[in-house]
């Protein structure tokens, strides 16, 4: 089975871990100016940042979005769901 949940808190982010898979749907603006970039995209984590909040989605194009400002509605990642 695959599960997947939306994070909803900053805790759910801090639980995640470099080759943990997530979906993320882009805003227009990002995926017009993001080679290689479709509106809804899968990644294994590249990398999590905690000091700064940041998820590394894909290191070649610095693919990444604040998750601290994705939960306060200020990031051009506009859902994101945690597969599990």
């Amino acid at each position: 089975m695959i599960y997947t949940y939306t994070p909803k808190c900053i805790e759910d982010f801090e639980t995640l871990k470099k080759g943990d898979l997530i979906l993320v749907e882009w805003d227009d603006y990002f995926v017009k100016h993001t080679p290689k970039t479709q509106k809804v995209m899968a990644y294994k984590i590249f990398e999590v940042y905690p000091e700064g909040g940041e998820i590394i989605c894909k290191k070649k194009n610095n693919v990444y979005f604040n998750y601290t400002g994705y939960l306060v509605g200020k990031s051009h990642a506009k859902r994101v769901l945690i597969v599990s």
